[in-house]
């Protein structure tokens, strides 16, 4: 894909891997909406450049989901969706909150990205070549146990997305997931484990989209995919065991 001149929504924009896949966006040439809940993050992160606005929404809630499909239909013809918003939460099944919590989670880490992009998805088809990149994680070969609510949602944003590719494959539309390891964002600032730089998720992201990749795997994804076919169990068990001595999350 010709990235140059596109117009691209980025949920999610004002910080972490959003931020920096806007960063990205805009090296190659591309103009980008960033969403998110925080005015003043989402004006820190526009800075001076034209090229990137704003649109401020809380993607959990459908009626912000509507209102920012209604923008983007009035506004410049889109050429991409990047579904990055998200959270991650450490949830213990026993509590009677749980419901609550695992409602959110789902809203905004899976219901959210489907909404969009089922909204989004004819003015995507009626341009010449499009794109929708959906981030989940390389935690779908592996779950964290701790946190339910976000290996199930980041689960079915993986099968959304290879639903997706198969009913688009005779349309002009990329459909690009990246599955990145722990990156060192705030979402991740509870874990003690390795994390690597969201700037390299971002370009790597950019650049898969350049290439017509399919599934972009970073890092200790890339042994976590194979390891996850020969020994799930066993994978399951190591990556559960190093959580629970680092952390997952506040």
């Amino acid at each position: 894909m010709e990235l140059d001149g596109k117009f691209a929504v980025v949920t999610g924009g004002g910080a972490g891997i959003g931020l920096a896949t806007t960063a990205a966006l805009r090296v190659a040439g591309a103009n980008v909406l960033i969403v998110g809940r925080s005015p003043e993050r989402l004006d820190a992160a526009r800075g001076t450049d034209t090229g990137i606005t704003s649109f401020v929404a809380d993607l959990a809630e459908e009626r912000d989901r509507d209102r920012l499909v209604a923008h983007l239909a009035e506004n410049r013809p889109l050429d991409v969706v990047v579904n990055n918003a998200g959270t991650m939460t450490d949830v213990d099944l026993h509590d009677r909150d749980v419901m609550w919590k695992a409602k959110h989670e789902l809203a905004l880490d899976l219901w959210a990205p489907m909404h969009l992009t089922i909204a989004l998805l004819p003015i995507l088809l009626s341009r010449r070549e499009a794109a929708v990149v959906n981030v989940s994680t390389g935690l779908i070969y592996a779950p964290f146990g701790r946190t339910p609510g976000y290996a199930a949602a980041k689960a079915g944003v993986h099968a959304f997305t290879q639903a997706l590719r198969h009913q688009t494959r005779h349309d002009a539309l990329q459909v690009l997931e990246v599955l990145p390891p722990t990156v060192d964002t705030e979402l991740a600032s509870g874990y003690g484990g390795s994390k690597i730089k969201p700037e390299a998720v971002g370009t790597a992201g950019a650049k898969a989209l350049t290439k017509g990749t399919a599934e972009l795997r970073l890092g200790r994804v890339k042994f976590l995919y194979p390891m996850s076919r020969l020994a799930p169990n066993a994978i399951f068990s190591m990556m559960n065991k190093v959580a629970g001595k680092v952390g997952v999350t506040k």
